[in-house]
């Protein structure tokens, strides 16, 4: 392991290098404005968060988890979107991340964090701008600052981390929250550190939870460590120094002590939202459903097949795919967004694929029950052939579909049009505590930087 401080000679005098974490907290700090293609993309990439935290504000899990909470107030400042309000910052970014992951719906980094970076963060800030008064700007700035740290430590950590079964989200997701919430609050470059160093005493949560409730959980919970993270460091909370690259710190502890440094040497320059960018999902489930999606949709679009002449359904995928979509026969809604075989008969039989595919009583239709066992994964020798997907008739007629990249992701990017349907959809859902007119919501989301007030967008 790199140790702390380590001292580099330069023409015969020792200089003592910086820190990787002193690195972070310093661009955390320090970022004062945004290159506008960046604070674009920060707009798109919030209001499709505030679209899963609206739909998933009616999941099961979110029901259940209030259940055990502090009961709301109506007249309580914290606002969780579809939900309603609480007196406690930290309990409301708690069931604002669940609400944002409830559904699998929410945006992702394959290139970089391989997670899901945007849903911790949102949940974060969202209690932090109420406390902060923040305005749309600083929220755009705040948001962005955290996607990078997210995504930058996430190239910088590389598999090892995800091959211990750690789950990006709860520890990636967990500092780029709390860099987030951090930057929002204005913290210097030592409270930064701090709060970094809270926050990865917090960082935690096992990919063995796959297709449960408590996937979910990771994301409110990596939210509402950083919301008490940001706020402790602030008061003055003391925590560990250079905590990435400490002895028995995040590196050490977290991956497979295969890298002995963390490399943040372009962090800032080229910013993470501009590229590779993040992907949004068009599809509430598994990402790695979302090739076979797409094409099992374009040949029934261009064959209207009835789902009974079908034979046979092969999906090409990555290897490491075989590892998420363990439910061939799913027994719940959150199984099934974790099923090739569930999500591609849908997909199939009906032409789409939405969030009313995933109520655990959708489950039992009996032309999704007859495709399912016909439906089977294949890794193919040459990865870049995952993608293709070939449907066999009865009486042997072969139709195939094939894509390199899933509609949503950064090379076949959503639009403002797939952002507000995802509203629209996530709005309709929510019980609780939504706009009276969303019109007014949509526009504000594409001209945030001109909020004086980012709670105002929460109030219309």
């Amino acid at each position: 392991m790199t140790v702390r401080n380590p001292a580099d000679r330069r023409n015969g005098t020792i200089v003592m290098a910086i820190s990787a974490t002193t690195r972070l907290s310093e661009f955390i700090a320090n970022v004062r404005e945004l290159p506008t293609e960046v604070s674009e993309k920060a707009k798109l990439h919030i209001a499709d968060t505030l679209a899963c935290i609206y739909a998933g504000s009616a999941s099961e899990a979110v029901a259940l988890l209030e259940r055990v909470c502090a009961p709301s107030d109506d007249n309580a400042p914290f606002i969780a979107p579809g939900l309603g309000r609480w007196s406690d910052p930290a309990l409301a970014a708690m069931l604002i991340g669940v609400c944002a992951h409830a559904d699998d719906f929410d945006d992702t980094s394959e290139y970089s964090m391989n997670g899901h970076p945007s849903a911790p963060i949102v949940s974060a800030l969202i209690p932090t701008a109420v406390a902060t008064k923040a305005s749309g700007m600083a929220m755009l700035r705040a948001y962005a600052v955290g996607i990078e740290v997210a995504c930058k430590l996430g190239s910088a950590i590389g598999t090892a981390h995800t091959r211990r079964g750690w789950h990006t989200m709860s520890t990636l997701g967990t500092l780029g929250a709390a860099a987030a919430a951090a930057h929002l609050r204005g913290l210097h470059t030592g409270q930064t550190e701090r709060a970094l160093a809270i926050a990865s005493s917090f960082a935690g949560g096992l990919l063995g939870n796959t297709g449960t409730m408590t996937k979910s959980l990771h994301c409110g919970r990596a939210a509402q460590a950083a919301y008490l993270a940001a706020a402790l460091a602030e008061q003055g909370f003391s925590a560990g120094a250079d905590i990435l690259e400490a002895e028995n710190g995040f590196l050490a502890a977290l991956t497979d002590r295969s890298k002995d440094r963390i490399d943040l040497s372009g962090i800032g320059d080229v910013w993470e939202l501009v590229s590779p960018g993040l992907a949004v999902k068009l599809y509430p489930c598994c990402s790695c459903t979302h090739l076979a999606i797409d094409g099992a949709i374009e040949i029934q679009r261009r064959h209207a097949i009835d789902p009974e002449r079908i034979e046979q359904v092969t999906c090409a995928v990555r290897e490491e795919c075989t590892h998420y979509l363990r439910f061939p026969n799913p027994a719940t809604g959150i199984e099934g967004k974790f099923s090739m075989n569930y999500t591609v008969a849908v997909a199939l039989a009906r032409g789409k694929v939405t969030l009313d595919d995933f109520e655990t009583a959708a489950l039992g239709h009996d032309d999704i029950a007859l495709l399912m066992p016909k439906v089977h994964m294949v890794v193919r020798p040459d990865e870049k052939d995952a993608g293709e997907i070939e449907v066999i008739l009865k009486g042997g007629l072969r139709l195939t579909a094939y894509r390199d990249v899933p509609r949503g992701s950064p090379e076949t990017p959503a639009d403002w049009e797939d952002i507000i349907g995802k509203l629209r959809d996530g709005l309709a859902r929510a019980g609780r505590l939504r706009p009276v007119h969303p019109e007014t919501l949509f526009a504000g989301l594409r001209e945030m930087d001109k909020q004086s007030e980012f709670l105002d967008l929460l109030r219309t």
